[in-house]
């Protein structure tokens, strides 16, 4: 008994109809689904020709949108919600891609600059002799101890000097400081290592998870404008990716430089595209930029602190 062996040929159709869908296609392409209503046996010709059709497809969303997302603030939301959208990658794949972009950059690159501890070099002090690096105890101390407290300054943990929690609940602030005393205790390039895999690991997810935040933030600030939720939801969708392109351009070693342009070009950047989406005078809308860059930098603040302590606190 011979097995039937399946067809190298394309599926048969009686009639005007889209081999994948199978609606009533009489165009060159399904107007359903969207495939081309001419299929023919593949060949090389095809695969690169295909390939090549759609890249620079893609390539012309890609820079249409890259260019109204850094030349016309707001533009890509105005855009969207009035329904040109085909022409323009859609705002959460635009901001997905350009966040993994850059914090695999990030990962690649290593580069823990921005989250360095402490400045000099690492000089761990015992905590039961912390007050010896005085400098008036340092002016009476004899070479000998001296000597001798350089020997066990290269095992002895740092200590947290002021730091340290105190919730109110005794138990819980003793498990805590324990956790902080270890964390110290690590060698300074280590405890940076492990703080940089800890944000490249958890940032991501923080960025995702305060976009709603951000998007309520505006709900409140444009009551009487009456657009719905999804509207700031989607123009918080925008204004990340806006943040992640800056982000990235601040890896380039030529770029980085003006760290202080970049970081003022995010608050400006948000002013002109509020009031491009939403109106609203020049004073009353930068008035609300502050208020809102103030709380949303508080709100990063804590959720990158949970994300980054947590963690190192299972240690």
């Amino acid at each position: 008994m011979h097995a039937t062996r399946p067809s190298l040929q394309p599926a048969p159709v009686d009639g005007p109809f889209c081999r994948n869908c199978g609606a009533r296609a009489d165009v060159s392409y399904c107007p359903v689904c969207g495939q081309e209503t001419r299929i023919e046996m593949p060949t090389v010709g095809h695969f690169i020709a295909e390939f090549a059709e759609q890249t620079f497809a893609l390539q012309g969303q890609l820079w249409r949108t890259l260019q109204s997302l850094l030349l016309k603030p707001g533009a890509l939301t105005l855009e969207y919600v009035a329904g040109r959208r085909q022409r323009y990658v859609r705002p959460l794949r635009l901001y997905l891609a350009l966040s993994i972009l850059f914090f695999a950059v990030l990962g690649l690159s290593g580069n823990t600059g921005f989250m360095q501890i402490g400045s000099g070099p690492e000089t761990p002090v015992d905590s039961s002799s912390a007050t010896a690096d005085r400098p008036a105890a340092a002016a009476d101390g004899a070479g000998s101890s001296a000597k001798a407290g350089g020997e066990e300054a290269s095992t002895a943990p740092r200590h947290r000097g002021e730091m340290h929690v105190d919730t109110g609940f005794p138990d819980f602030d003793a498990r805590a400081n324990h956790r902080l005393d270890l964390l110290l205790s690590l060698p300074r390039e280590e405890l940076t290592e492990r703080i940089f895999d800890t944000f490249t690991g958890w940032a991501p997810v923080a960025m995702f998870l305060l976009m709603p935040l951000f998007a309520a933030f505006l709900k409140l600030g444009y009551l009487r404008r009456g657009a719905n939720y999804a509207v700031h939801l989607l123009f918080a969708v925008n204004f990340h990716s806006f943040i992640f392109l800056v982000l990235l351009a601040g890896l380039l070693p030529v770029i980085g430089r003006f760290d202080e342009v970049l970081a003022l070009a995010m608050p400006v950047y948000l002013w002109l595209a509020l009031r491009r989406v939403h109106g609203g005078g020049r004073l009353s809308t930068a008035l609300f930029v502050l208020l809102l860059c103030l709380v949303y930098v508080i709100a990063m603040a804590l959720v990158m602190a949970l994300a980054i302590l947590l963690p190192l606190a299972l240690l």
